[in-house]
C-alpha cells in the first residue's frame, strides 16, 4: 500500500498541476564551431507540461514521473521560487525528445549513509552520480534562474576526518547523445561539478559553477567543473567557474572538444588528464580548442598531466603505466591573473619520485600541440619560472610549439620555463 500511495502521489504530481511552461533558450556555438553539425531539435509540445511539485522529504519520484509521462516531445517543469529535495537515486538514461526546464532550486540530499550505498559507481577513479541523464535530444535549462545545490559543505567535513567517504559528482551524463545544458547554476558539489561521460553532440552554454566552503576551517575538496570521458563532440562555452580544482578536465577518450569564453577562478587550469593512470588502457585525447579563457588565481593556467610508467613485471597497476596519445590540441588567447604557472606540461604526474619517473618514462604520445597568445602577471609563487615542459623522453613528445607568451613575473624578472627532452625549436620561450 505504501508502495501505491508513494507512486499515486507521485503521478498527482505530475499531471493535476500541469502548466504553461517557459520558451527554451536557443543556444549557439560561438565563436568557434564544433567540427561535426548537431543534430536539430524540434520544439517540443506546449500542451505537454509535466509540472514537478516540491515535495519536502524526496521529489525524486515525481521528476521520475513526469519524466515518463513526457518523454517523447513535453517539458518537465521545476517553477522558479520552489525547492526540490531529492533523496533517492534518479535514473534518467531513457530520455528522448524531452526538455527540463528547471527554473527552481533542487538539491541533494546531504545523506551520507544512504547516498554512498546506493550512487551509480563507475570503476574510473572511483566516480558516482547521485542522478544521471541519458538518451537523445534532451535540452536542460535554468534561464539563469535554476539551481542545483549539493549540500558539499556536510560532505567536505567529512572527508576531513575519514578521506574513505565516496563523494558523489553532482550532475551527470552518461550515453547522452545531441543534448544543451545551460543556464544553470551549480553549487557546493561534494565531488566533481559534472561529468560528461560516454556522451557525444553535447552543447554547455551560460551555466554558474561555485564552490565555496562556509567553514574556513574545512577546505573545498576536488570540485572540477566539468570531466568529460568517453565523449565526443562537445562544446563547453560562456560560463563563470569558481572552485578549487580542474577547471575543465578531458579525461580519458574526450575528442572533438571546444571549450570556450571561461572565466576560471581558483583552480588548477584546463587540464589533458589525467592520462595513463590505469595500466592496460590506451586513452586517448584529441582535436581539443581551448579558446579565450581569463585564468585566476590558479595553480596552472595551461595542463596536461600524465602518469609515469610502471615497472617491468608489473601487472593492473592503478596508479600508472597506461598507454595513449594526445594529438591536436591547441590552447589560444589565455589572460592569466596571479596563477602560479602558464603552461604545465608532465608525464610524471601524481609522484614527487623523478627518479622512478625517468627509470619507468611514459609511453603515451604527445605531438601536435600549440600554446599561443597569453598574456598576464603571474604569482610570487615561482618566480621567475612560469611554468614547465617536460616530457619522459625526446620520443614520446614532437610538434609542440608555444607562440607569444608574454606574461610577467612580480619580480620584474623575465619569465623562465623548465624544457625538458623536448625539441625546444617551436618553443618561443626563455627555457632555462
Amino acid at each position: 500500500m505504501r508502495i501505491f500511495n508513494a507512486a499515486l502521489l507521485a503521478f498527482m504530481a505530475v499531471t493535476a498541476f500541469a502548466s504553461p511552461g517557459p520558451n527554451r533558450p536557443s543556444v549557439k556555438c560561438y565563436p568557434k564551431q564544433p567540427s561535426r553539425s548537431f543534430p536539430h531539435s524540434p520544439p517540443r509540445n506546449p500542451k505537454r507540461i509535466c509540472t514537478v511539485l516540491a515535495d519536502a522529504a524526496d521529489a525524486g519520484p515525481s521528476i521520475l514521473a513526469a519524466a515518463r509521462k513526457c518523454n517523447h516531445g513535453g517539458t518537465v517543469y521545476f517553477p522558479a521560487g520552489k525547492t526540490y529535495t531529492i533523496a533517492t537515486v534518479l535514473d534518467l538514461t531513457f530520455l528522448a525528445n524531452i526538455d527540463f526546464a528547471i527554473l527552481g532550486n533542487i538539491k541533494l540530499k546531504d545523506d551520507l549513509t544512504y547516498w554512498q550505498a546506493h550512487a551509480f559507481q563507475y570503476s574510473f577513479q572511483s566516480a558516482s552520480l547521485f542522478w544521471r541523464f541519458g538518451g537523445r535530444d534532451v535540452n536542460i535549462y535554468g534561464l539563469g534562474t535554476g539551481s542545483i545545490d549539493g549540500l558539499g559543505d556536510t560532505w567536505w567535513a567529512a572527508w576531513a576526518t575519514n578521506s574513505s567517504v565516496a563523494r558523489p559528482i553532482l550532475f551527470g551524463t552518461d550515453g547522452l547523445h545531441g543534448a544543451t545544458i545551460s543556464g544553470l547554476k551549480l553549487i557546493n558539489p561534494p565531488n566533481w561539478f559534472n561529468f560528461i561521460s560516454n556522451s557525444s553532440n553535447i552543447v554547455i552554454s551560460d551555466m554558474n559553477l561555485s564552490a565555496i566552503s562556509k567553514n574556513a576551517s574545512v577546505a573545498v575538496k576536488n570540485s572540477d567543473g566539468w570531466d568529460t570521458y568517453r565523449s565526443s563532440n562537445v562544446v563547453i562555452q560562456n560560463s563563470v567557474i569558481h572552485n578549487t580544482d580542474d577547471c575543465v578536465s578531458f579525461k580519458p577518450n574526450s575528442t572533438d572538444i571546444i571549450v570556450q569564453n571561461l572565466k576560471c577562478t581558483g583552480s588548477h587550469g584546463i587540464s589533458v588528464g589525467s592520462l595513463g593512470q590505469y595500466q592496460g588502457e590506451f586513452d586517448i585525447v584529441e582535436n581539443i580548442h581551448v579558446y579565450n579563457i581569463s585564468m585566476s588565481n590558479a595553480t596552472d593556467g595551461a595542463r596536461i598531466k600524465i602518469w609515469p610508467g610502471v615497472a617491468p613485471g608489473t601487472v593492473g597497476s592503478t596508479v600508472g603505466g597506461g598507454a595513449g596519445r594526445v594529438q591536436n590540441i591547441t590552447y589560444e588567447k589565455y589572460t592569466n591573473s596571479n596563477n602560479d604557472q602558464v603552461i604545465a606540461l608532465t608525464q610524471c604526474y601524481a609522484t614527487s619520485n623523478t627518479t622512478l619517473c625517468a627509470l619507468y618514462p611514459s609511453e603515451i604520445i604527445v605531438k601536435d600541440v600549440v600554446f599561443n597568445d597569453f598574456v598576464g602577471v603571474m604569482s610570487k609563487k615561482y618566480d621567475p619560472v612560469a611554468g614547465y615542459l617536460i616530457c619522459s623522453t625526446p620520443e614520446v613528445c614532437s610538434n609542440i610549439a608555444a607562440h607569444n607568451i608574454n606574461v610577467n613575473e612580480r619580480s620584474g624578472k623575465n619569465a623562465t620555463f623548465t624544457c625538458t627532452n623536448i625539441d625546444k625549436t617551436k618553443l618561443d620561450l626563455n627555457c632555462v
